[in-house]
Parts: structure tokens; C-alpha cells; sequence
């Protein structure tokens, strides 16, 4: 059965820098927007890669973006010049359990340099908010998924969550992988580059 989704993005105005951007062959100067907050049912979506353009009075988010955040897929048609938006194979967030709603997410990529000081491991720890709105006989469970880019996943953890009704803050601490990247590199270069490399998605069953 597919899932209607009820969503509201959100967008917080902040700084502008001047971006070139080509449209339908002709160049255009608008202006990127880093510090604009992108927030999809409270949880903030996008990295600075991804930051939306202002232009023309009107702001333009990557739909890449918005439309996996909705749980659809999103791909590219190059030959064509199309974008194609459609209900993936398998719905994500998966909320199977009626009786949980999620209220906020919030992503901390972390990282360590391994034992032998030649790489770094790295993962996403998610903290997150959610209501139970009536007592159930059996723990709802969810299951955090680490993803690359390309869609390949890397790690799955599961929780347990309260029988209680109530609303509850908890966590969940991701796996580390071994990042691709030099052992040279500053720690906030290493971070903004997870961000931008690897993402999380959700489930509750």
C-alpha cells in the first residue's frame, strides 16, 4: 500500500553569494544561499553542497534533494534532458507501526582515525524525537540505514522503542566505515565531505 505523505518544507532566509547557473543555454547570475535552512517536518535537510539559489525574487531548492527527502525516487535522464520523480520500490521512511510519529531527526557525523593512523572511520549518529500515541503490546522498532551516494548501503542498526504512550528523545550510534580520504585532512574539511558523501534514511516496523 503506498503512503500519502503529509509534508511541509520550511525555509529559513540567512546569507546570499552571488552563483553563476546555466539555464535553457543562457547564463544566468543568481544568488546561492548556504545559510538557508531546509526543514522537512523539523528534521534539516541538505548540506552545503546543496544549498539553495535565490533568482528573480523566487527561491529554488535541488529537487534531488526535496523529492528523496519525500521518499521518492529522483533520477536523471541525460540523453533526454529529463527528470523523472516516481514512488520507489520500497518507500522510505517505512512507518509500518501507525502508532509511532517521528518528530525530529537530527544527523552528527562523527569520526575517528583508525589504530594503525592511516585512515579515518567514520559513521552517522542520529538523534531523534518521537510520540507514542497509545500503548502497544510490543516494542516498535527502528532501524537506521547509512547510505552513500550512490544509493549503496553500508551500515543498518536497529532500537527498540518505548511500550509507553508518551514522547521520547533517544539515539542511535552508526557504525564506522573506512572513510576514502587522506589522514591529512582537517576535521571540518572531513565532516562537510561525509556530509556530502554519505546520507541516513529510516524505518519504524
Amino acid at each position: 500500500m503506498k503512503k500519502r505523505w503529509k509534508t511541509s518544507l520550511i525555509l529559513a532566509a540567512g546569507l546570499l553569494i552571488p552563483t553563476t547557473v546555466w539555464a535553457a543555454g543562457s547564463q544566468i547570475t543568481a544568488q546561492l544561499s548556504p545559510q538557508i535552512m531546509m526543514l522537512l517536518e523539523g528534521r534539516v535537510i541538505g548540506t552545503p553542497s546543496e544549498a539553495p539559489i535565490s533568482y528573480n525574487g523566487k527561491t529554488y531548492v535541488p529537487i534531488r534533494l526535496v523529492g528523496e527527502s519525500l521518499g521518492y525516487e529522483v533520477k536523471w535522464d541525460g540523453a533526454n534532458n529529463t527528470i523523472s520523480i516516481k514512488n520507489p520500490e520500497e518507500d522510505y521512511p517505512l512507518v509500518k507501526n501507525d502508532a509511532v510519529e517521528i518528530l525530529t531527526t537530527e544527523a552528527n557525523y562523527d569520526y575517528i582515525t583508525s589504530m594503525d593512523s592511516k585512515s579515518f572511520l567514520g559513521g552517522i549518529n542520529l538523534d531523534f524525537t518521537y510520540t507514542l500515541t497509545k500503548d502497544v503490546s510490543r516494542p516498535p522498532v527502528i532501524v537506521m540505514e547509512t547510505l552513500t551516494k550512490d544509493h549503496t548501503v553500508l551500515t543498518s542498526e536497529t532500537k527498540l522503542l518505548n511500550t509507553k504512550a508518551g514522547t521520547y528523545k533517544d539515539f542511535i550510534i552508526g557504525d564506522k566505515n573506512r572513510l576514502p580520504y587522506s589522514v591529512k585532512m582537517k576535521r571540518e574539511d572531513v565532516i562537510k565531505q561525509m556530509t556530502e558523501d554519505y546520507y541516513y534514511r529510516i524505518k519504524i516496523k
